[in-house]
């Protein structure tokens, strides 16, 4: 499905897993309890690969290439994000008597909020809306998303976000189905902050 960085997440894993707690399949149950039973008769067989760990080395030509599923892609290279006005910030240093600066790492960390992430959706057939209710932090993002994948104008989406019991950053990520996730699986697959490196000036 489609990003707000103009690249597509997978809904599940296809040629190989890209990160801990990848989705890999998924099971359509009447009730929880036989989901579960369900979940505990698939069996995965994972080759290992080599991991990229770093976000330092990670631009590196002898680490393995994560997006393998992009065409061409020969690196580990995102996205660019610029904001703001370059030439005026440009001069305000040009003008500067000092300039100071410091390469700051944010190692990775996790949240860890008391309620998991959830999705619950309706969708009315004679107006043509969809109704979101979702633990999330960017209502108005997933709203973009969720136009984007289901062909709906932004107008006919609606997205409840209720109180959502903490986030910290792992309540951004869409959900395109009625789901609720579990405290472990919370633990183990919620988006953690990655690894940053800022240059401050």
């Amino acid at each position: 499905m489609p990003t707000l960085s103009n690249d597509v997440q997978a809904v599940l894993a296809t040629d190989k897993v890209r990160f801990h707690g990848q989705e890999v399949a998924f099971v359509v149950a009447e009730d929880h309890y036989a989901a579960r039973d369900a979940l505990e008769l698939i069996d995965v067989d994972y080759d290992i690969l080599d991991p990229v760990v770093d976000v330092r080395t990670a631009l590196s030509p002898d680490v393995p290439v994560i997006r393998t599923d992009l065409e061409g892609k020969t690196d580990n290279h995102c996205f660019d994000w610029e904001a703001g006005d370059a030439a005026a910030t440009d001069a305000v240093f040009a003008k500067a008597d000092v300039i100071a600066r410091q390469e700051i790492v944010y190692p990775r960390v996790h949240p860890a909020p008391m309620e998991t992430c959830g999705a619950v959706a309706d969708y009315n057939r004679v107006t043509g809306k969809l109704t979101l209710w979702s633990t999330s932090q960017a209502p108005h993002a997933h709203r973009t998303l969720y136009a984007l994948v289901a062909g709906l104008p932004e107008h006919k989406i609606q997205v409840i976000s209720p109180d959502i019991g903490g986030g910290f950053g792992n309540k951004v990520p869409i959900y395109p189905v009625t789901w609720v996730r579990s405290s472990r699986r919370s633990s183990s697959a919620s988006p953690s902050s990655g690894w940053r490196i800022a240059a401050r000036t």
